[in-house]
Order: structure tokens, then sequence, then C-alpha cells
């Protein structure tokens, strides 16, 4: 039978690990590990402009209220991408959501 434990922390200690300069690095090495999986994965386009998937998401850190986040920004191109479309003409064009599938890649089990 596995030991049983309790473990009590202050209501202000969440706040000291979110703030501080390792898990800012962590974050932002997480959010550009999902960044590089997303451009690699995202489909190919042979016409013009090949790497506009890639060049549409951004990767950002700030620091709000002493502390640290960290995301991977899309604009309407990678959303379009995820989520699909309709076309002129009404037809459905479903995504192929590379963000999805690139934060499920880089997830820790």
């Amino acid at each position: 039978m596995a030991a049983r434990f309790r473990l009590v922390l202050n209501e202000h200690a969440l706040e000291r690990v979110m703030s501080s300069t390792e898990t800012a690095k962590l974050l932002s090495k997480k959010a550009s590990e999902i960044a590089a999986t997303a451009r690699h994965d995202a489909p190919k386009n042979r016409k013009g402009s090949w790497n506009m998937y890639a060049r549409s998401l951004s990767i950002t850190a700030w620091e709000e209220n002493g502390v640290v986040h960290s995301a991977v920004q899309a604009d309407r191109h990678a959303l379009l991408i995820e989520y699909g479309w309709r076309d002129k003409g009404g037809r459905r064009h479903p995504g192929t959501h590379p963000l999805k599938n690139a934060l499920m890649k880089v997830r820790d089990q």
C-alpha cells in the first residue's frame, strides 16, 4: 500500500514558484517547443509564400502581478488552418488542427 501524506502550502507558495526566473525559462521553452512542432506539422503551400503559416505564429512571454505567463499567438491565417473555413461557393474546408496536435505531442504525461 502506498504511503499517505499531507502536503500543506501557504497561500503565497504558488506565487513564489510562478514568479521565479526558472519558471519563466521553462514556460518560454515549452511555448517554443509547441510553436516549433506546429510549424513543422503545418501544411505546406507550394504557391508563393510557402512559409506563411510558420510566420503567423509568435511566442509571447510577459509578467503580470509578479506571475510569468507564456503563450503562442496565432493570427487569422493560422486560425483558419486550425478550425477550417468556407469558400465563396459555400463549401466547407475542414481544419487540420496543427496547434492542437502540437499541444498533444509536447504535453507531459
